[in-house]
């Protein structure tokens, strides 16, 4: 009977005895007795202790050798024979959907659209459904996943966008993720797609879904020979925004046209709702295409956006680091009026240009065409944005009150928006020394005053900074998502109102600087695109001084004046003065707002 041996579930067989065939022993033979004499006979050829070894090492090796075979065999037999069986079962992934993100209308903004991939031998080429169609017909597999002897297609999800470069900023992007997100990110694996900027990325936890897969047993080759199980995917959760898609679009329209019609390079805007916070819209010029990103970019296409000196993927409104210029008059205002160091009765006369020593400090209007205008108020002052009258507010007050206003109004930190953001920079002599490692000078301080020198902020700060004198003195943090809901609809986040500060200036100083902008925009003031609107709005223009050719261009406004309705906020970079350059901008679109909504 032969034995029965079992050296683990890989290896299950019978071993019979063989049959040896007999041979003479080595001593009867002629020739190896011959042999033999001779080594008796010449004991300097070999010794018997040579002999020994050579025995030694070979048994050692057979002995190892023999080892490795009842390893795997035996001991690791099991283990083989699991990884033997998991060879046959493949798990093909199925990409779940992402979130949907809708603006407040429920007008779509991103959604997910199909593309094919043909993967053959290791290769992945993305061809059009046509295409896919025609090579199934050829010999690919019907049921998905799809594989044949002309490699397999492969259906995956990548993100689409209505209007592109308009929102390209706020929306953001996708992509498959990176070598190096891979090593910071746990639950993605290579060729996963990933949020890239904006709130794509901000809110990738919400937005992507999970995976399905299915479970395939293949053949040696590889093909396909039976679906064991399907595991569903499940979509990711649907965004719903504050932002207006109407008014976004028209924003960047205006503001592109603008920008190419003065030959500037780039821009920024912003719309906020002041009595809420909420986010209307939020603009930055250069854009890319966001489809481009998401459908496959080649490297020549996004080197040229990577190299642009416009940084087309910097978004201004969050990440600009601008000097405000006048529009930081409102709070040297504050800073005086609250100390008590200017009040409503305080008059300034405007002499053209002061001097601190050797230093000229002159009013725009001097510089630009000689004129002074006499003695003004803080109402006058604001309207007619004089550098004479602040440069005296801040001798007044000193850098630390106009620091300590600057920070109480939102500057120099971020807001708290769901994107990217800078600080700000509302300077101090400390900072100035330490940064710098110079002292401040007094002539800092009247910079400062006037919204020049360090100081620095960023679109959306300004537009925060306007709502606070549009809605009466409150700060309410600025957001954009308004609500996270199931592909059901059902609501699992809603976001609210969040005010953050009131009470902080007192009712007569607040409406003071409010007149001082209704006058702004008002025949006399410097706001003259507003001088003739319809609606009474209340204004504040800004010409800052960035150390180029041309100064950086900023408009902001509300509307209407009593109950209002709109902040908007604009810049355009190196373009020249804030009235002439961005007004028209906020014209138009003012104009378009209340005409729609009308």
């Amino acid at each position: 009977m032969p034995k029965k041996f079992d050296f683990g579930k890989a290896f299950r067989f019978e071993i019979k005895s063989p049959k040896v065939p007999k041979f003479p022993k080595l001593t009867e033979s002629p020739i190896f007795s011959a042999f033999f004499e001779k080594l008796i006979a010449a004991p300097q050829l070999v010794s018997d202790f040579r002999i020994k070894i050579l025995s030694f090492v070979i048994l050692a090796l057979t002995g190892v050798l023999f080892f490795r075979i009842f390893y795997l065999q035996v001991i690791e037999g099991g283990k083989n024979f699991e990884r033997a069986k998991n060879n046959r079962l493949v798990f093909e992934k199925i990409t779940a959907p992402r979130g949907i993100i809708y603006d407040r209308m429920g007008v779509v903004l991103a959604e997910n659209k199909p593309i094919f991939k043909l993967v053959k031998n290791g290769k992945v080429e993305i061809v059009t459904k046509e295409q896919a169609l025609e090579l199934e017909a050829e010999g690919l597999a019907n049921e998905a996943p799809n594989s044949g002897p002309l490699g397999k297609i492969e259906i995956d999800l990548v993100r689409g966008y209505q209007s592109v470069e308009a929102f390209s900023h706020l929306l953001g992007f996708t992509s498959e993720i990176s070598v190096e997100e891979l090593k910071k990110l746990s639950n993605y694996s290579l060729g996963d797609r990933i949020g890239k900027l904006g709130l794509e990325a901000n809110l990738e936890n919400f937005l992507r879904g999970i995976d399905g897969r299915y479970l395939t047993e293949v053949n040696a080759k590889g093909e396909i020979v039976n679906i064991l199980g399907t595991t569903a995917p499940a979509a990711g959760k649907n965004v719903t925004l504050t932002v207006d898609a109407g008014l976004q679009q028209k924003v960047f329209d205006e503001l592109t046209s603008q920008i190419q019609k003065v030959g500037a390079v780039a821009g920024a805007a912003t719309a906020s709702n002041p009595a809420t916070g909420e986010i209307l819209a939020l603009v930055s010029y250069p854009s890319f295409d966001a489809n481009l990103l998401s459908f496959g970019i080649t490297q020549e296409e996004l080197d040229k956006l990577n190299t642009n000196p416009g940084k087309p993927f910097l978004n201004r409104v969050t990440q600009g680091n601008y000097p405000p210029g006048s529009i930081f008059k409102l709070v040297s205002a504050v800073a005086g009026l609250e100390t008590e160091a200017i009040t409503e009765t305080t008059k300034f006369e405007d002499t053209g240009e002061i001097f601190l020593g050797t230093f000229r400090f002159p009013n725009w209007n001097f510089i630009c065409c000689g004129k002074t205008e006499g003695l003004l108020d803080v109402v006058a002052a604001i309207a007619r944005s004089n550098d004479i009258f602040f440069y005296r507010v801040g001798e007044k007050v000193g850098v630390e009150s106009l620091k300590d206003w600057g920070e109480k109004l939102g500057l120099g930190k971020p807001t708290g928006v769901e994107l990217p953001e800078v600080d700000g920079l509302v300077p101090s002599p400390e900072w100035k020394l330490r940064v710098k490692n110079e002292p401040w000078f007094p002539g800092n301080t009247l910079h400062m005053a006037i919204g020049q020198g360090d100081v620095l902020t960023t679109p959306l700060q300004l537009n925060m900074l306007t709502s606070f004198f549009a809605n009466g003195g409150k700060i309410y943090k600025p957001f954009l998502v308004s609500k996270i809901t199931e592909i059901d609809e059902k609501t699992i986040l809603s976001f609210k109102s969040k005010l953050i500060a009131e009470n902080l200036v007192s009712k007569k100083n607040l409406e003071l600087v409010r007149e001082g902008m209704r006058t702004a925009a008002s025949t006399g003031g410097t706001a003259w695109p507003f001088h003739d609107f319809k609606i009474q709005c209340g204004a504040k223009t800004g010409t800052a001084e960035a150390g180029v050719e041309n100064p950086h261009a900023w408009f902001t406004v509300f509307c209407p004046y009593e109950q209002p309705e709109i902040v908007l906020t604009i810049l355009i970079e190196e373009a020249g003065e804030g009235s002439s350059i961005s007004g028209p901008v906020a014209r138009k679109v003012i104009e378009w707002y209340f005409e729609r909504n009308k």
